[in-house]
């Protein structure tokens, strides 16, 4: 009697797994969401299957990444409110990771050029600077905050190294 009572209890568990999508592994939801999040007819799927990875498997060294792809997919599909909930999940979970200090500038860069709210975008830009202050990105944040306001051709390091487009009246005239 007890070895039917087993066997049940583990069928009732192994029914239990399948109907909550348990069986599918880390890998296969990883390779799966970042294959269908990249294609415009599957990018709804594929966010799914991305936060079902993050709910799943939150301790993945492969978490941070996914949390940021999805920030920055749904950033790019305009999706401003749950991009900033997914870029502040990422910092408020994972500031250690790497994907964190990408995060949290790329949540002050949207903030700034999408959103066009330079009070969020200094905040979250000075924020960046004290936490991350030997980070790849920080002149790019020092730049922001110091040109917040202005179009890119009024910015004074855009004047400095002559990013600018030189005017092409003179080189008619050489002709």
């Amino acid at each position: 009697m007890k070895k039917y009572v087993y066997i049940i209890i583990v069928i009732c568990l192994l029914l239990l797994m399948l109907s909550c999508g348990c069986s599918k592994s880390a890998d296969v939801l990883y390779n799966n969401g970042k294959t269908l999040i990249l294609n415009k007819e599957t990018f709804t799927d594929g966010l799914k299957t991305l936060r079902q990875f993050e709910d799943k498997f939150p301790q993945d060294k492969r978490t941070p990444e996914v949390v940021l792809a999805l920030a920055m997919a749904l950033q790019g599909d305009k999706q401003y409110d749950e991009a900033v909930k997914t870029y502040e999940r990422l910092i408020e979970k994972y500031p250690a990771s790497p994907e964190a200090y990408k995060g949290m500038f790329m949540l002050g860069y949207m903030y700034y050029d999408e959103i066009k709210d330079n009070e969020k975008t200094l905040t979250v830009l000075k924020e960046f600077i004290t936490t991350y202050p030997d980070s790849e990105l920080t002149l790019s944040a020092e730049v922001l905050i110091k040109n917040i306001g202005l179009p890119v051709e009024e910015w004074s390091v855009v004047k400095e190294i002559g990013l600018l487009p030189q005017s092409s009246d003179s080189s008619d005239t050489d002709r």
